[in-house]
């Protein structure tokens, strides 16, 4: 179970190359791909699936833990 925000997005690993001493270019070379959805996250980010602001998450999920524990 994911508490949070939707993270950025960023999900392809890039390889930076230099092109001469004052610039460099990244070029993608691998991406993640989800064995259920058969997509990525990047771009789009990934839901949680309880949203609550990042300041909170912790304990959100302190309480979501303790709540399930308590249901056994």
């Amino acid at each position: 179970m994911i508490v949070g925000e939707t993270t950025g997005g960023g999900a392809h690993l890039v390889m930076m190359h230099r092109i001469d001493t004052h610039f460099i270019i990244g070029v993608p070379f691998a991406r993640p791909i989800n064995p259920i959805s058969k997509t990525d996250w990047e771009g789009t980010g990934v839901v949680p699936d309880v949203k609550v602001k990042s300041s909170d998450a912790f304990e959100a999920a302190e309480r979501l833990a303790k709540s399930k524990l308590q249901a056994r």
